[in-house]
């Protein structure tokens, strides 16, 4: 499987349509087998788009995307979580443990980590 995560330094982008990076991620066998960051800014939308489905992608994760991404990458076979928030690598970790939904907020320096669903989805902390 591989997941793109667009980013802003080392946090999810806001807009999945303006972040400067994509963070591209392959997994198999529930490990990490290969990564790498990828230029986004010069890219226009339909480049964005082309470059996740011709890296293979299955799954974004992701800030706020409009509907014509989503329609576009779902009818080539992409799986969209949007709506997450925070730290990039926090957000990856829950999601290779499976406990990743939309509306999470994470932060965290070292071992101290914070997730929690924002206002809209009702406070939990994860």
């Amino acid at each position: 499987m591989k997941i793109a995560i667009p980013i802003f330094g080392k946090r999810i982008s806001p807009r999945f349509d303006f972040s400067p990076e994509m963070w591209i991620i392959n997994v198999e066998g529930g490990k990490v087998v290969r990564q790498e960051k990828l230029p986004t800014a010069h890219l226009n939308l339909p480049q964005r788009l082309e470059q996740i489905t011709s890296n293979g992608v299955n799954k974004v994760i992701c800030g706020g995307i409009d509907g014509f991404c989503q329609n576009q990458l779902g009818s080539r076979g992409v799986d969209i979580v949007q709506d997450v928030m925070g730290d990039a690598e926090i957000v990856f970790d829950l999601f290779m443990k499976g406990r990743l939904q939309p509306g999470l907020y994470c932060e965290g320096k070292g071992r101290r980590r914070f997730c929690a669903q924002r206002e809209a989805y009702g406070r939990r902390r994860i």
